[in-house]
């Protein structure tokens, strides 16, 4: 059975959920080349500069728009550097399954035993543990953040750098005493930053070392990322496309502890961006090549999520921190989009039709990536 059938199946025999902030595509007017609706989609969506890279028929292409400040009008280029937010996770992904294929961890090993002992209490659901597997497909139960809990916010909280102040043990505090879960552990999706900040702090703490050595020293060197980092270099700083806010005023970059990185704290370019995504593409050769594939491959049915107002578009399962979606046009695609306070991120990409594209774009607004990446997706599949 083929994986478009396999994937109808799905959609027909299981439920449906509700995603809020996805909009109804505007069919927009014609267009007589990739490049002019890019144009056009650029223009809808961003408010300030971008970056966008594409893979089609392995040949490659890298486009440019906007400014990168209200006070220079000069487009990014592939070497500025972007918060790509989210799409960290799948990085983290990457290495949790590195670790896996070492004999190091499981999916199915329970996550409490890895913390340090007396210090934090997981939380559980009648008698069903939190196991890694559950973090890593957002299926453990766990709120997106402790700042929804009763705990009181640490100490110097900024509300524009809202997971900076949080040290490992507020977060065992908030496990402990604050967090309830949100249902059974492995019975439905729940997106939590929460989860994949404890799993890269874990994997730190097997290792005896820190989710940033590793992250750097397991993914990111063996890929050749070396202007990817979770903090900004001088380098960096100079190359830096600056952040704005959804007014276009410039806001300060994001950071966090060792307890938070492996949620969404990591600033690349589109130039290592492009190699992250040919590398998941399986397009260059990578001792990472087998982890990729682990994250890639379902691991939780979500049960044909229909996106509220964007008829024909299901969620059908999550890999590893992957979103993996069917949409109308009949076609199954890998996905995972990024939002900080200044920054915008989406990366996808299509294996069959070996299609893919990475988005980075220097100003912030709600409820705008997924669809300004799916909109790019659709575009590159027309032509």
């Amino acid at each position: 059975m083929d994986a478009y059938l396999r994937s109808l199946i799905l959609v027909l025999f299981t439920g449906s959920i509700i995603l809020s902030g996805c909009k109804k595509n505007d069919p927009g007017p014609g267009f007589d080349s990739l490049d002019e609706e890019l144009e056009y989609l650029t223009d809808k969506y961003v408010k300030m500069g971008a970056a966008i890279g594409i893979i089609k028929n392995q040949q490659e292409e890298e486009l440019f728009y906007g400014s990168l400040s209200n006070n220079n009008s000069s487009p990014p280029d592939e070497h500025s550097v972007f918060e790509i937010g989210s799409i960290t996770k799948s990085f983290t992904a990457t290495l949790l399954a590195q670790m896996i294929l070492d004999g190091k961890i499981s999916l199915q090993d329970e996550v409490e035993p890895f913390l340090p002992y007396g210090e934090v209490s997981i939380p559980v659901w009648e008698e069903t543990n939190i196991t890694i597997k559950h973090l890593a497909t957002h299926s453990s139960g766990l709120p997106r953040a402790p700042q929804e809990s009763s705990q009181p916010l640490p100490s110097g909280y900024d509300p524009y750098d809202p997971y900076a102040a949080y040290t490992a043990g507020d977060v065992y505090d908030y496990l402990t005493y604050h967090c309830n879960l949100l249902y059974e552990p492995g019975t439905q999706y729940s997106y939590s930053n929460t989860a994949f900040g404890l799993i890269g702090h874990l994997l730190g703490l097997i290792e005896s070392s820190s989710y940033e050595e590793l992250i750097t020293t397991e993914v990111f060197e063996p890929l050749g990322l070396y202007k990817t980092s979770l903090f900004l270099t001088e380098e960096q700083i100079a190359n830096l496309a600056p952040g704005h806010d959804e007014s276009l005023d410039s806001v300060k970059n994001y950071n966090a502890q060792d307890i938070f990185q492996g949620a969404g704290f990591i600033k690349s370019s589109l130039h290592d961006m492009m190699i992250y995504l040919k590398a998941q593409m399986g397009l260059m050769d990578t001792s990472l090549e087998d982890a990729m594939l682990m994250t890639q491959q379902s691991h939780f049915e979500v049960g044909g999520v229909i996106y509220s107002d964007r008829e024909g578009y299901y969620n059908l399962s999550l890999g590893l921190a992957w979103h993996i979606d069917l949409l109308p046009e009949g076609y199954t695609f890998h996905w995972h989009g990024g939002r900080t306070n200044g920054y915008m991120a989406y990366m996808a990409f299509d294996l069959e039709s070996q299609t893919g594209v990475v988005i980075l774009c220097n100003q912030s607004t709600p409820n705008v990536i997924i669809r300004f990446g799916e909109d790019v997706l659709k575009a590159i599949n027309k032509y």
